[in-house]
């Protein structure tokens, strides 16, 4: 094992910071983060700002901006590739008489992704 001594913190964040803000690399595993709005017809795909060399895991948060009590709100994370994954968001809307699925086009969607970069 090979072991760097570093000067100051400054120096230790910016040599594991990759691509720029919103991205932290600590060996192979890379972690990187963000937001996602602008939703067409309840669906946003995201590109990762760096490439993972295999398919990393992601997470989001709900984005529905819906205020309604009668609504239950979902976020799904579907097609994830190695460089971008797709968002689906949506609101589910009790009417009383039935239930309608509403294609959510606003709301702001947190997300993080970790997986394996070797390049």
């Amino acid at each position: 094992m090979v072991t760097k001594v570093i000067g100051d913190w400054n120096e230790f964040i910016a040599a594991l910071i990759v691509g720029g803000a919103n991205s932290l690399q600590i060996g192979e595993v890379l972690i990187q983060w963000g937001e996602a709005s602008g939703f067409s017809s309840g669906q946003k795909e995201v590109t990762f700002p760096t490439a993972y060399t295999s398919i990393p895991i992601v997470l989001t948060t709900s984005g529905s901006t819906s205020t309604s009590s009668s609504n239950a709100t979902g976020t799904a994370v579907n097609v994830v590739s190695t460089s971008a994954f797709t968002i689906q968001n949506r609101d589910i809307n009790d009417t009383g008489v039935g239930v309608t699925d509403i294609a959510d086009s606003g709301g702001l969607v947190s997300w993080i992704a970790i997986g394996i970069n070797t390049a």
